[in-house]
């Protein structure tokens, strides 16, 4: 562990009740889940940590004033493990959310936003949301990029193929919604790796099921983007 993550669980430790279980990441080598980001667009960053108490996964944010650490908020959490833990302006440009896959006993993985408001933090993504790779990017669409990120959602639905859906978060659709616009920057860099890997190992299926799955959803951003009545 780095000297930045030794200082945060020796910080935690003092805050989680007595013979709770610090949580670890069990997609990022058993690292603990803890994570210093700055949440509530003061430009100080907090320190998040997941724990295990009772049967139960809690999440808690501390804030620092004046070099002492204070409880700031809480969350409950969801299944039994957790395998992502991260932070990204994904709600707003400039202000972290935070997102946190927490994994269930059956080994699905279900995603988590929270946002800090005046309130505290609030979730703003529905339940059930499942997924086996999460990518985190500011995507560029028609305009370029926004300073928001968009999220690439990766799920398995055979040994051979993956569902793939690149999301933006919309306050009109208090959600998250396909992100079309930004199909043909993801979609075209999964396209064009996935190429090279059929190129190199054709024989295995799922390679090919990715690239199909890419080329599909950059035709579909290309004929939304085209004009009504088509091209002269």
């Amino acid at each position: 562990m780095n000297q930045n993550v030794n200082y945060a669980v020796s910080v935690v430790r003092h805050f989680i009740p007595y013979g709770a279980e610090l949580a670890v990441l069990t997609r990022h080598g058993s690292m603990p889940a803890v994570l210093f980001a700055d949440l509530d667009y003061d430009f100080n960053v907090e320190l998040v940590a997941l724990y295990r108490y009772q049967g139960e996964q809690n999440l808690i944010v501390l804030k620092n004033n004046d070099g002492a650490w204070h409880m700031f908020a809480h969350a409950s959490g969801k299944g039994v493990y957790v395998a992502d833990l991260s932070a990204a302006p994904v709600a707003r440009a400039g202000q972290n959310s935070l997102l946190v896959g927490w994994q269930h006993e059956d080994g699905r993985v279900e995603l988590d936003i929270l946002q800090w408001t005046g309130a505290g933090l609030t979730r703003i993504v529905p339940d059930g949301i499942a997924y086996d790779w999460l990518e985190i990017e500011d995507m560029p669409g028609i305009d370029g990029p926004d300073g928001k990120c968009e999220l690439a959602l990766w799920l398995q639905d055979s040994e051979q193929s993956y569902r793939i859906e690149a999301y933006r978060w919309e306050a009109d659709a208090n959600g998250l919604v396909p992100a079309v616009d930004a199909y043909p920057y993801y979609f075209g860099k999964v396209a064009q790796f996935y190429e090279q890997m059929t190129q190199q190992q054709p024989e295995v299926p799922m390679y090919r099921s990715v690239l199909d799955e890419a080329l599909q959803k950059t035709n579909v951003a290309r004929l939304v983007g085209e004009p009504a009545g088509g091209e002269d």
